[in-house]
């Protein structure tokens, strides 16, 4: 019996971006340090950091051997810093999506491509705020609803869409090329048709509970860690726990019920089969095979460890409820938490790839370059190892074969006849 679970096992959502907390918080501790480390060479590199005394640094200028001077750096972002400023732009992502009027799933693919994104590379890196749109145009793309680059241009007031169209492979890199996302939308609206069928349900209550988890769905897991952590049924059953916890242990109570009948001992057993050595003994019948394994997946002690996964999931639901949609709009709130991270972002960001547009330009000259001088080299480097291969083949099967003869048709053994 193949489970939802199962299933779910089988896709890239799980087996490429589905995480434990700790894991997640590894990989962006290495994302961090690997871009710091990169950021900080490039950045020692350029002649004009020694004039620049503005930007915060993280040491001071240090003399060298030859009395020349190292520039100081700046100071980098922190890992929480950067989750700061992703659940900044997740907001301005979904933002902009409403001001597209773009479906619920376009939104929520484009919000996952970008978390996923700045997973294994940093925002130091590549700038977010580029990044958000070519999420939106490639999320319009993997939900099936094409729109051309001039229009989603001019929705934006983008003067330059191949700034948009610079970044959509770097994405796709980013993404490990699975843009595949599974939602909870679906699931909440087979929830409700489930809870629809029970007796003495209120419709109203049940249409005011809908509302509701839409509603949660809509932003909190997208601008959370909730997409990493949990499948989309636990994300449903969260959102729906947050707008009526009752209906979602009702739901739970009718839905992991399954009790395996216990074994039929009341005197039905298999009929004993006489032999010549008189009668076998009989066998007792257990329950079904079937009805065992049933149990197992949809059993009452099953509920309980659903139970406990929701509820830590709808905790982290709670952390951003669609009330603090306006939170990261409030200018308050702007310039007390993120216009200090934007500007420390200025000072620290990659000189080398900040510029998607000339990032593009400089990696397609560079592979011309490589293009053109393997054309022009007569032997490229696996030219002595082809060579050797054949050489060594033909140590193996024997010398080349001399050159067949054409073989000669005898007419007067043709039975047609001569030639006419």
């Amino acid at each position: 019996m193949a489970t939802e679970d199962a299933r779910y096992r089988q896709s890239s959502q799980y087996q490429l971006w589905s995480f434990s907390p700790t894991r997640l918080a590894a990989m962006r501790d290495k994302t961090n340090a690997a871009a710091r480390a990169r950021i900080a060479e490039r950045l020692s590199s350029l002649p004009a950091l020694s004039n620049n005394t503005s930007a915060p640094t993280s040491s001071a200028n240090t003399p060298n051997a030859d009395g020349s001077s190292t520039p100081a750096l700046p100071e980098f972002l922190t890992p929480p810093e950067e989750a700061q400023l992703v659940t900044f732009f997740t907001s301005e992502l979904l933002r902009a999506g409403d001001h597209a009027e773009m479906s619920d799933d376009i939104k929520a693919t484009a919000a996952a491509f970008f978390r996923r994104f700045y997973v294994t590379n940093s925002i130091m890196t590549y700038p977010p705020q580029e990044m958000l749109f070519v999420a939106l145009f490639f999320g319009c793309k993997a939900e099936g609803t094409f729109v051309s680059i001039a229009e989603f241009g001019k929705t934006f007031d983008r003067e330059h869409p191949e700034d948009i169209l610079a970044g959509e492979f770097l994405l796709c890199q980013g993404l490990r090329f699975a843009i595949d996302v599974k939602h909870p939308f679906r699931a909440l609206r087979g929830a409700t048709m489930e809870l629809a069928t029970l007796p003495d349900i209120d419709r109203n209550r049940l249409a005011a509970a809908e509302h509701r988890a839409r509603e949660v769905l809509r932003f909190s897991p997208l601008i959370t860690d909730a997409y990493f952590h949990y499948t989309p049924s636990q994300i449903m059953l969260a959102a729906l726990s947050l707008a009526d916890r009752g209906l979602t242990e009702r739901l739970m109570t009718q839905t992991f019920h399954h009790v395996a009948p216990p074994p039929d001992n009341s005197g039905a057993d298999t009929p004993a089969s006489s032999g010549p050595d008189g009668p076998a003994p009989a066998t007792k019948r257990g329950p079904p095979r079937g009805s065992e394994d049933k149990a197992q997946i949809i059993g009452p002690h099953i509920r309980d460890q659903v139970l406990g996964t929701i509820e830590a999931c709808r905790n982290l639901l709670a952390r951003e409820l669609p009330e603090r949609r306006e939170h990261w709009s409030d200018r308050a709130v702007l310039k007390a938490q993120v216009t200090p991270l934007r500007k420390k972002l200025s000072k620290c960001r990659d000189p080398d790839r900040w510029n998607l547009v000339e990032l593009q330009r400089v990696r397609r000259e560079q592979a011309a370059k490589r293009a053109d001088s393997e054309e022009a080299d007569p032997a490229p480097p696996g030219a002595a190892a082809a060579n050797n291969t054949a050489a060594g083949d033909g140590t193996v099967f024997g010398d080349a074969l001399a050159p067949r003869e054409v073989k000669r048709r005898r007419v007067l053994d043709d039975p047609f006849g001569g030639p006419l």
